[in-house]
């Protein structure tokens, strides 16, 4: 078999993984993302009373597997849904920045050497009302487009007891590198495609929307009812039926009377489009042939 060479309009289909984000949907998720991780950062310098630079972002899809291999354990992971979408989705944070903000929010001045260790229960608590925090602003964003609800579940520190996809599937990863007091690493979203699917298609049709390319996305009712009661609709009268063999259909000329099942003084039935609508009386208007409606057909 030979190769598909690219062609405007056509793109690669990957039978392995059919659910993928399309390259519009994946760019009016990095738009919202780039508001989102601002607000973010404003927030988390207000609460910990701190600078926090936020910067380089990247969007990608990756396989689920992939992105496991990016984690080193002991690692900082909450698993959160957003309602009404299915699945669960992830967010991650460096272990050492993780815990600068634990030192900060503690009132500490959040400078000198950060471990990289499994938190404590403690710990644990204090970065899962950040995470809350974060997904306070993770919902404001989304609202105008998709209302949703996020709610963290667990918080957790090996990414295998933090399922959020089956292995092969296709995950989308926007990370973003953060810095807090001098203490570098880096904040990671994971969606999976039935979480995050939703949400982009909202995007996109919002962002064509507001750019004036899909003003017609939004349902029109009224302008929908002008177009179809403007939609010009073929009509034609039936003036009988009759059966008649091949052999005096053969012979008929000019003159011949051709009996019909129906009496004369019985409706005639007018059809819209090949179907049946209305039962009517011949008659004639202005010098031309015209039939007066007495009823309608009744629907099957």
């Amino acid at each position: 078999m030979g190769l598909v060479r690219e062609h405007e309009g056509v793109r690669p289909y990957d039978f392995q993984r059919p659910h993928q984000l399309s390259r519009g949907q994946l760019d009016a998720v990095t738009t919202v993302l780039t508001t989102f991780w601002r607000s973010a950062a404003n927030v988390l310098a207000t609460y910990l009373r701190t600078p926090v630079q936020l910067q380089h972002m990247t969007v990608e899809q990756v396989p689920y597997e992939e992105m496991l291999q990016t984690i080193k354990v002991p690692a900082v992971l909450g698993v959160f849904n957003a309602a009404p979408n299915p699945g669960s989705a992830m967010i991650e944070c460096a272990p050492m920045v993780a815990l600068a903000m634990v030192d900060r929010s503690l009132g500490g001045p959040g400078v000198g050497e950060m471990p990289s260790r499994r938190l404590t229960e403690i710990e644990q608590s204090i970065i899962r009302r950040l995470f809350e925090r974060i997904l306070a602003v993770y919902r404001d964003v989304w609202q105008p487009m998709a209302p949703i609800e996020p709610k963290m579940q667990a918080m957790e520190h090996n990414p295998s007891f933090a399922q959020v996809a089956a292995e092969g599937d296709l995950v989308v990863v926007a990370r973003q590198q953060v810095g807090v007091d001098g203490h570098r690493g880096h904040l990671a979203l994971v969606w999976p495609y039935a979480n995050i699917e939703p949400l982009a298609e909202a995007a996109l049709k919002y962002q064509l929307i507001r750019d004036g390319t899909m003003e017609n996305v939004v349902p029109k009712p009224e302008a929908m009812l002008r177009h179809v009661e403007a939609a010009p609709v073929t009509g034609s009268v039936l003036l009988g039926r009759t059966d008649i063999t091949l052999g005096d259909f053969s012979q008929l000329k000019v003159g011949d009377a051709v009996i019909l099942k129906n009496r004369y003084d019985q409706p005639l039935m007018l059809r819209l489009s090949n179907r049946e609508k209305f039962l009517v009386l011949p008659g004639k208007s202005h010098g031309k042939l015209a039939v007066r409606v007495i009823s309608r057909m009744e629907e099957e």
